[in-house]
């Protein structure tokens, strides 16, 4: 197996996500990890022009990644919309020579043509119109401008650390313009939803329950929807 260091077994739980960063990586090489690991592969990957990152999620990060998703699934059921969600699903484009496998993706449109799909190859695939990504460790990548170049709409980020209260992180929202992200305050999927009314939601399933931070939700959407 190529790389086997990166995925020997620990007896131990991680605290952290573990991030290890690759250079002078062929695109075919990428390939052949990505065939050797298989789809139940625990690593997340990235790759973009020769540099591949592989980054292994803690429980705390898939929490982080739960809350949004309930989030976001509440907004399209209150809003009456059409949503696919892929969590994680893997973007790659041999012919832009990048990659990467967020936590989740949306789409509003397009919606019968990516259901079910653990890979999409772009741009002979729709682009997700909504990513999301989880950061708890600054990763060695810069990836928005993988995002902007497989065109994807708006992408959500939200950051946080270990060593604190991971529902006291932050949430950014980005819309694309032109070939770079601009961050905005409100989603341009959910026009009265704003970064920090999103972030309150997480907050509270945390400071009450989650059962009672829904019912808050819904409440609120009602009186904007």
């Amino acid at each position: 197996m190529l790389f086997p260091s990166f995925f020997r077994s620990s007896k131990k739980p991680l605290t952290t996500e573990k991030r290890t960063v690759l250079n002078d990586v062929s695109w075919q090489k990428f390939e052949t990890l990505l065939a050797e690991l298989g789809e139940q592969r625990q690593a997340r990957l990235t790759y973009f022009r020769g540099r591949l990152e592989l980054m292994t999620p803690i429980a705390a990060h898939e929490r982080c990644n739960k809350l949004i998703e309930s989030l976001i699934l509440i907004l399209v059921e209150e809003m009456h919309l059409s949503v696919t969600h892929l969590m994680p699903v893997l973007l790659k484009s041999p012919e832009l020579v990048c990659a990467t496998e967020p936590d989740a993706c949306y789409y509003f449109h397009n919606v019968p043509s990516v259901q079910g799909r653990t890979e999409l190859n772009l741009p002979r695939d729709p682009s997700p119109d909504l990513l999301v990504e989880i950061a708890l460790t600054k990763s060695s990548l810069d990836k928005q401008p993988i995002y902007a170049t497989l065109g994807i709409p708006e992408v959500w980020r939200y950051i946080t650390t270990p060593d604190e209260d991971i529902l006291r992180g932050t949430l950014l929202i980005y819309e694309l313009q032109g070939d770079r992200y601009v961050e905005q305050q409100t989603s341009q999927f959910f026009p009265f939803l704003s970064a920090s009314r999103a972030l309150q939601f997480l907050q509270e399933s945390d400071s009450m329950s989650l059962a009672a931070s829904i019912r808050l939700l819904r409440s609120w959407i009602k009186e904007r929807a």
